[in-house]
This record gives structure tokens, C-alpha cells and sequence, in this order.
């Protein structure tokens, strides 16, 4: 059981480096693209989170069906 609860808190870092890694890759891009039109920085933060809630909505929802998939699985390797 205990070996169960380390190999879940792994995943669960895993889902979270690589949700934090993907977020930071998109809205750097998406900030460059829109830094280019000017503004503030909230106008162009707000345009950069605009531009790419797709993409964080998608990456959440990937990381956290992995993360559940997987928790299902050692559920079931018991």
C-alpha cells in the first residue's frame, strides 16, 4: 500500500511539472505575439490568456485523466 501512495504522489508531480511546463511555453508565445501590438502588461496578459484558454484547458484536463487513469490502475493492481 505504501509503495501505491509514493508512486501516486510521483504521478501527481509528474501532471504537474508537465501542466506547468506546457503553460509556461504557451503563454510566453502567446505573450510575445501579442507584446507586439503594445499596450500594458495586464491588457497584453489578458490578451495572452484569451489567446490560449484552449490549450490550458486541454492540457488540464489530459494531466488530470492521467493522473485519475493512473490511480485507477494501481487500484486495481492490488
Amino acid at each position: 500500500m505504501k509503495d501505491n501512495s509514493t508512486k501516486l504522489k510521483r504521478m501527481a508531480t509528474w501532471t504537474i511539472v508537465v501542466f506547468a511546463t506546457v503553460f509556461a511555453v504557451f503563454m510566453t508565445l502567446f505573450w510575445m505575439l501579442n507584446s507586439a501590438a503594445g499596450g500594458s502588461s495586464l491588457n497584453i496578459l489578458g490578451a495572452a490568456l484569451t489567446s490560449g484558454w484552449l490549450i490550458y484547458v486541454v492540457a488540464a484536463v489530459l494531466c488530470l485523466g492521467a493522473y485519475y487513469g493512473y490511480k485507477i490502475y494501481l487500484n486495481r493492481q492490488k
